[in-house]
């Protein structure tokens, strides 16, 4: 099986990437994050490829979506106690799969904005209610695979000179924790496990050529359960769809 995790960033004004890229990797799985568009205006032709498409979309901002050649059995959109529950920031189905029944998670965490501000507290309690879930779920011994834009670099690895610093959101030690604290739970980063000792980034900013300088961190993560993370060998970032014209700030990450 292969899989991918892409913050496409708006998902209209990059449609021909995402049809690239589609073309190009040809995944079982695409999750989507930052669709930046209502589920109704979801302008993939569906008819055109082996897709089944599962879409929590919200106007000009968030929006999340789960692309998938298996058709989901259950689909849900939410997960208790999640503070921003008014935003599409997640989305869930169930199928099976190649390798057996699965559950899918695509997760658009939110960024914090300034450290120690209400929405970086916002953030701490999404992870905690998140947590929270994934400790009930997980004990259902079941093969789950989650795609997302994290905004977490949870290693000094993963995060370039430049934003290391304890202020720097994505950055901080209790964001560090809460990454952490999955990973802990017995979640695999499919990318370190391919390649423990690389220091990749999967997000530039469009600002003072920091891609082109390679000033990034590495927030973009597919995360298994212990069942499901013997299927894959391989992941890399995806350079390429960032040095493309008018790309989304974040690289696809893909496994197989």
């Amino acid at each position: 099986m292969k899989i991918a995790t892409w913050n496409i960033n708006s998902v209209r004004q990059r449609l021909s990437l995402l049809q690239d890229f589609l073309v190009k990797e040809n995944p079982d799985i695409l999750f989507l994050q930052e669709l930046k568009c209502e589920s109704e205006q979801w302008v993939l032709i569906e008819s055109e490829t082996p897709y089944n498409y599962y879409v929590h979309g919200q106007k000009s901002y968030n929006g999340v979506a789960i692309l998938s050649k298996f058709k989901a059995n259950e689909i849900v959109t939410n997960f208790p106690a999640n503070p921003c529950f008014e935003q599409s920031r997640f989305i869930e189905i169930t199928c099976n799969t190649d390798i057996g029944f699965c559950r899918f998670i695509s997760l658009y965490a939110p960024n914090g904005g300034e450290v120690d501000s209400d929405k970086f507290k916002t953030k701490l309690q999404f992870y905690d209610a998140l947590i929270n879930y994934l400790e009930i779920i997980r004990a259902y011994d079941e093969s789950l695979i989650i795609g997302g834009d994290f905004n977490i670099a949870p290693f000094d690895i993963d995060i370039h000179s430049s934003f290391k610093s304890s202020n720097t959101t994505c950055c901080t030690v209790e964001e560090k924790y809460k990454m952490r604290s999955i990973l802990n739970m017995g979640f695999y980063d499919l990318y370190r496990l391919a390649n423990p000792n690389t220091q990749e980034f999967s997000w530039w900013d469009y600002r003072a050529g920091a891609f082109e300088q390679n000033k990034g961190m590495r927030i973009d993560m597919l995360i298994a359960s212990g069942r499901a993370a013997g299927y894959f060998q391989n992941s890399y970032i995806d350079y390429n769809m960032r040095a493309q014209h008018k790309p989304s700030d974040h690289a696809p990450v893909v496994a197989w």
